[in-house]
């Protein structure tokens, strides 16, 4: 593993001043001149329950001494720590209920878009199979409403993308000699000119938050998620170069996103694996292996890897055909997105960046670089899939390959962030974890045949996969938006997914939106707060799936259905309606009036034959349709 930087306590000061309360900077230089001269106070962040100053003299000191010097003179200090250097020290706990969850304030979404996405070969990556993220746009949407806060150091052409704001943090001058920062925009988002780029989320609005390059201080990180998330990002995603900048401020920030982001529901933060490579010592083996230390580690942050097209961990080839690791392994590792061989969202133009900046897929790039493909196709070789024609008026003129790596991982996985999100805002963080996690597709844990030869069998190692699930290189699986989003919205979808029927999840949402009966089932704000009881509630969500199985189990048999008892169907639907309403989860006033008009229904029906019939018949019919594809299966199995 690298050797982390040492301390500097002790040298001339640079510190950070965490506070429990405002204090002005000349308060903190009054309590502190008598030790130190030339003091240079500056804030940093005001905004509660965050209270950061920073304090600079060329007078050498230790972060104990100030500490005791503040607190002799009152000050409500909660910790000092290195501006530049980083710490794996733990913030004290800040009260959460001081601070008020930020509401966006001048950050303006973007509505619904009409363009089609176009079919090319390197976009195959939004597809379901291939190793895609399987976006399905009409029942994805295109993330309208949601707000991104991409963090970055760099992002010429970023005049391209349309943002609604470019923050410079701790920066004077925006950076643009390289294209990182707005590649991650692109593929997440998606650009604004006419014709150009759809990301996987095209209608959200992004805001880019750029930040000094690494190794001159370990703040700019930590204040540009807590500007982010101030500001109303629903999700936030950096996959700049950020090892080694773990320290107590990013702690203050990841809790900040965590408890107060998204108007206290939690806003995601997303971080790639990255690719850093060292040779422990007494090893002949390259350690590909994410430090545990480092912020894409943290339990709070969304840490995604890299999938390679087709299946599995994207491995490159080197100058004599061997296949090497594209990014790191460990046990933080949450999920996989593609990160091999995508479309690149920008165009090449004459004010493209030196050649110097975009490295050849041999050489061993830093985990912030976007690569070409080593098959990159020229501008005008680009077609459409075998069999497909583009898409109406947008298909490119030209399409180059990238190898996106970690980095651009973490951008489509931010990107299905906000479409998930835009089905069920009132998703809490905990609860969009767990439904990500629930609908992941999973991923084969040995290499692929086609990976053959490869450099180093040891790259490849743990080859396993826990009795959860988990792997150090694919986390729990690789990240499915067509699933996420149809499971985010509904319960029966929800349901549907889990015990496997997509198809019959996919009907189910046709018939929501093309038949006013079903629509009018209940309502979508029932809907979505349903889906938040199921993914709390493990018996609520085991009754709703065994409802699921039953109907899939009877559809297209009406005398199987028959078999099991008159009423019995509407007893179930008692049962679990009952338990909705018996959730100490308490639901908005509309909600809980539309779940106790629906169980007062129910009830009253259970006393008539007549209606106990029409309720049995109506589900039947309902069966039929979803699970029309399971009931020819049914069908064929039986006649054999």
């Amino acid at each position: 593993m690298p050797t982390a930087a040492g301390d500097d306590d002790g040298d001339p000061l640079d510190i950070v001043v965490a506070l429990r309360c405002p204090v002005t900077p000349g308060d903190l230089a009054g309590a502190l001149s008598a030790r130190w001269s030339a003091l240079e106070v500056e804030r940093v962040i005001e905004r509660p329950p965050i209270f950061w100053l920073r304090v600079r003299s060329p007078d050498r000191g230790r972060r104990a001494e100030v500490a005791a010097a503040l607190s002799a003179a009152a000050l409500p200090v909660r910790y000092v720590a290195s501006a530049r250097r980083p710490s794996a020290a733990v913030a004290p706990r800040f009260d959460a209920a001081t601070g008020a969850a930020p509401r966006p304030d001048g950050w303006t979404v973007r509505g619904a878009s009409s363009e089609d996405d176009p079919i090319t070969p390197g976009r195959w990556f939004l597809r379901d199979g291939e190793g895609g993220i399987g976006v399905d746009r009409r029942r994805c949407g295109g993330g309208a409403g949601m707000r991104l806060g991409v963090i970055d150091d760099d992002a010429w052409a970023a005049d391209e993308l349309g943002l609604d704001r470019e923050v410079l943090v701790m920066i004077e001058h925006p950076p643009r000699s390289q294209p990182h920062g707005s590649f991650m925009v692109a593929w997440a988002v998606g650009s604004r000119r006419p014709g150009g780029f759809r990301g996987v989320a095209p209608d959200a609005s992004p805001r880019l938050y750029l930040i000094p390059k690494p190794g001159s201080c370990v703040l700019a990180l930590p204040v540009a998620i807590v500007q982010a998330v101030s500001d109303g990002a629903d999700v936030v995603v950096c996959a700049a170069y950020v090892e080694g900048s773990t320290t107590p401020m990013l702690d203050d920030a990841l809790e900040f996103a965590a408890r107060l982001g998204r108007r206290g529901r939690g806003c995601p933060v997303v971080f790639p694996t990255g690719r850093e490579a060292s040779s422990p010592p007494e090893s002949l083996h390259a350690s590909f292996s994410l430090g545990f230390g480092e912020p894409a580690s943290d339990p709070r942050v969304f840490c995604v890897g890299p999938g390679a097209r087709g299946d599995g961990w994207f491995l490159w080839r080197d100058r004599r055909g061997r296949s090497r690791p594209f990014a790191n392994r460990g046990p933080a590792v949450r999920w996989l997105a593609p990160g091999d061989d995508i479309t690149c969202p920008l165009p090449p133009t004459s004010s493209a960046p030196p050649a110097s900046s975009v490295l050849p897929a041999s050489s061993a790039p830093p985990a912030s670089s976007v690569l070409p493909a080593p098959d990159a196709a020229p501008a005008s070789s680009a077609a459409p899939a075998s069999g497909a024609a583009p898409a109406s008026g947008a298909a490119p003129m030209s399409e180059r390959l990238c190898h996106a790596e970690s980095s651009g991982a973490s951008a489509l996985a931010a990107g299905v962030l906000l479409l998930v999100l835009s089905r069920n805002p009132a998703l809490r963080l905990p609860e969009l974890d767990a439904l990500v996690r629930r609908t992941l597709a999973p991923v084969p844990p040995a290499a692929p045949a086609s990976a053959e030869p490869i450099a180093d069998p040891w790259d490849l190692l743990p080859d396993g996969r826990d009795r959860d699930g988990h792997s150090a290189k694919h986390g729990y699986g690789r990240i499915d938006a067509g699933r996420a989003c149809l499971a985010a919205g509904d319960p029966i979808a929800l349901a549907l997914l889990l015990i496997g029927e997509d198809g019959a999840a996919r009907a189910w949402h046709d018939a929501r939106a093309a038949d006013p009966f079903v629509r009018g089932l209940y309502s979508r704000r029932l809907a979505r707060w349903a889906v938040r009881v199921l993914l709390a509630d493990p018996s609520l969500c085991h009754g709703v799936c065994a409802l699921a199985r039953h109907a899939r189990l009877t559809a297209g048999d009406a005398a199987r259905r028959r078999a099991h008892g008159a009423g019995v169907i509407l007893r179930q639907l008692s049962v679990l309606v009952r338990g909705l309403a018996a959730r100490r989860q308490a639901p908005a006033p509309r909600v809980r009036d539309e779940v106790a008009a629906l169980l007062d229904r129910l009830e009253r029906s259970a006393t008539d034959a007549a209606a106990v019939q029409a309720v049995e018949s109506r589900f039947g019919e309902l069966a039929d349709t979803v699970f029309a594809d399971a009931a020819e299966r049914g069908a064929r199995q039986g006649a054999a």
